[in-house]
């Protein structure tokens, strides 16, 4: 999301609908819930982010810790499903809502008011760090870049992780990516004339990252920007998965359809949505054992690997919104309660990593080996979580309750009811409405 990961925001208007107030004269504005699956899966994806960043045992001559060490390398796709959640997502909320200006308008408005408060809560933080170390009001000039969201553009990304301070942005290029296409995809959307106009946008979005993959990684032309790694982190490298996010939303259609029906597209998604995952995977696998990583690294697992992963990070969505396992699975609450956090988790956990170093270093009494890095992930996961709750509820909340104000429809396919036992069905009553 980076390789970090990132991750991501992700909207909280991630469930199904019911009748509410009106912007415009007789077009009702749905209240929304969450679905508790999709919550689950973002907080799978964030898990997967900690694990990269926090993992270890890489370059252990032990079996068990090198295991570990490639399911480290592996866990940076918790930023892919990250961008597939969120490219679904935004195109939920926003499709409906996309033939008038002002309904635009409140979908920038409602990004904002998730994305900017402790985005700017941290560049502050990371300004006030580096002059109470030392440095100069000249030498804060690189955060500039991470002001305009352009800390993902090939030369300007080196440059904007030149702030001498002592608290680390490096992970915040997966929301460069993130806004960019934010600020982008809606506007296609608004002069699409029908969802399968919108759908076949999104798929050729998607082919036009595959072909931008192609010719940065394979011809000869840009040998110079790949031994730099200058589009590695651009969004046309990394768009490909919300593309698919945004194409999986319009093609599984509306819940409230007038006629109650799924469009056709909806059922075969449903039906072939499993073997796409695991075919997805089992090819970026391949093409990383061949290279010998797990990790996104080598030409051939960006224009292969990256795309392949990316259809199989869009694919889990569909498997968690039907019933079954996988469903109820990532419905429970730990899952849950991260999915909720997942924001306040992903800007902390690198933000404050030379806090959680010198702890875990003060706690094993030693800043190598094993048993500090164990020492160190465990540390990070607990103060992690408790900061960014206390970050959701006493600081995102408040600002986040001002969206009522700037209403959008919800136009996904929200999942299926959770067929469990009596007690789980009272806990996830609140996230999956009747007859969904």
């Amino acid at each position: 999301m980076a390789s970090d990961a990132t991750l991501r925001d992700l909207p909280l208007d991630s469930s199904a609908s019911s009748p509410g107030p009106s912007t415009d004269a007789g077009t009702p504005i749905p209240k929304t819930r969450r679905d508790a699956a999709l919550d689950g899966l973002r907080g799978l994806a964030i898990l997967l982010v900690f694990i990269f960043h926090y993992g270890g045992g890489l370059q252990s001559t032990k079996p068990a810790q090198r295991l570990a060490g490639y399911f480290t390398q592996f866990s940076w796709c918790g930023v892919v499903l990250f961008f597939a959640l969120s490219g679904f997502l935004i195109t939920g909320s926003l499709w409906e809502g996309n033939q008038t200006i002002p309904r635009l308008y409140n979908f920038y408005v409602r990004r904002a008011l998730r994305i900017l408060p402790l985005y700017t809560l941290a560049l502050l933080a990371v300004a006030i760090a580096a002059i109470l170390t030392g440095a100069h009001l000249a030498q804060l000039r690189p955060l500039l870049v991470f002001v305009f969201f352009l800390q993902n553009f090939p030369h300007l990304s080196s440059y904007a992780l030149q702030t001498p301070s002592p608290l680390p942005l490096y992970h915040f290029w997966t929301l460069a990516v993130e806004e960019q296409f934010y600020l982008i995809w809606p506007i296609i959307l608004f002069f699409a004339h029908s969802r399968r106009h919108a759908l076949r946008l999104s798929l050729w979005y998607f082919g036009i990252c595959e072909l931008f993959l192609y010719c940065i990684y394979t011809l000869a032309a840009f040998n110079g920007a790949r031994i730099h790694h200058l589009y590695d982190y651009f969004l046309l490298t990394q768009g490909g998965a919300i593309a698919l996010g945004c194409a999986l939303s319009l093609a599984m259609g509306n819940r409230t359809s007038p006629t109650g029906r799924k469009p056709g597209t909806h059922r075969v998604i449903r039906k072939y949505a499993q073997p796409t995952f695991f075919i997805g995977l089992g090819i970026y696998l391949w093409v990383g054992i061949v290279c010998g990583t797990l990790y996104i690294t080598y030409p051939v697992q960006f224009w292969i690997g990256l795309p392949c992963l990316s259809i199989a990070a869009a694919a889990s969505i569909p498997l968690v919104l039907r019933t079954g396992l996988p469903r109820r699975i990532f419905s429970s609450t730990p899952l849950g309660l991260l999915g909720r956090i997942s924001y306040g988790f992903y800007v902390f956990h690198i933000l404050l990593e030379p806090l959680y170093d010198r702890l875990g270093a003060n706690i094993a009494h030693t800043n190598t080996g094993d048993y500090y890095h164990i020492v160190r992930a465990a540390v990070a996961f607990v103060l992690t979580c408790i900061i960014s709750w206390l970050s959701f509820y006493l600081f995102e909340m408040p600002i986040l309750s001002l969206k009522r104000f700037f209403p959008v429809n919800t136009s996904l396919p929200w999942g299926e009811p959770i067929n469990e036992t009596p007690r789980s069905r009272r806990r996830t009553s609140h996230s999956v409405p009747k007859g969904a």
